[in-house]
């Protein structure tokens, strides 16, 4: 859960240096911690802008509000060290007085990396794998949905689709992921992706708007279970029951071999 950070890191990356919403955007970032206790007039003098330009940086940065904005950023933090341990070593965040120990860490991490990408491999069927890139050919629209970072690790695969002429759309933004949810019909297709099930344990909204869509849904996860599971039309379950972080490694690779597959079969653009 890391929307905020993403959001704010995204901006700053894409805009101009000199822009006043560039500066706002990076002394907010300088100062997340400061964000749920502060009003928006606390921020706009921390930033020295207007509260005016505040509100506007927020809608810029895909909010409704500065309080929505303040929600996240909250949210945010409280998951924030939960979600470093499970990033790279599995719930076992290593304590700072063993850096001494790094070599082993490091031995580990590549491990359970080795480890989840197997258990990936072994889960999932090529057969599967090749009813995916079908349904893909198939369908009208392709419709990617997810938290940011599985939505950048799709955007390979998207820019293969599109290339060879396929209508695809992955909005990261929950409002407007929800708008393209209603726009589907039973000619289209949404894939999911969700590493540890924050997409479905952290938006209940966004889940209830995805199950309206008559749109056909797969999901890639590495939970077994998780909120309208028996609803969806089929799921790509990799990593394993660790719901490590680590499996950002099997969803990248995933995406990868559909991309690779997917021009083996219909990689020819008319």
């Amino acid at each position: 859960m890391r929307s905020a950070f993403y959001n704010l890191i995204n901006f700053i990356n894409m805009t101009n240096v000199h822009d006043v919403y560039w500066g706002a955007a990076k002394k907010i970032l300088q100062n997340i911690y400061q964000i749920p206790q502060s009003t928006i007039t606390e921020v706009a003098d921390m930033c020295y802008v207007s509260t005016a330009t505040i509100s506007r940086l927020c809608r810029k940065l895909n909010y409704e509000s500065f309080a929505d904005f303040k929600n996240d950023v909250t949210m945010n933090l409280n998951f924030f060290n939960q979600d470093s341990k499970r990033l790279l070593f599995d719930h076992q965040l290593p304590a700072r007085e063993t850096i001494n120990e790094g070599k082993e860490i490091f031995k580990d991490h590549f491990q359970n990396i080795i480890h989840n990408l197997q258990d990936t491999y072994d889960n999932i069927q090529y057969e599967d794998l090749m009813k995916v890139v079908d349904k893909i050919h198939e369908s009208q629209r392709i419709c990617f949905a997810g938290n940011f970072f599985t939505q950048s690790v799709s955007m390979q695969l998207q820019i293969a689709l599109s290339y060879l002429g396929k209508d695809c759309t992955a909005m990261y933004p929950l409002e407007q992921q929800k708008e393209i949810y209603k726009s589907l019909d039973c000619n289209d297709l949404i894939i999911v992706s969700s590493i540890a099930g924050g997409f479905f344990q952290d938006h209940p909204d966004a889940m209830r708007a995805l199950m309206k869509t008559p749109a056909y849904i797969i999901v890639i996860t590495q939970l077994e279970e998780f909120s309208f599971s028996d609803r969806v039309d089929m799921i790509l379950r990799v990593g394993n029951n660790h719901y490590s972080l680590i499996g950002k490694f099997s969803i990248t690779y995933i995406f990868e071999v559909l991309e690779a597959l997917y021009h083996l079969k219909y990689g020819t653009r008319k």
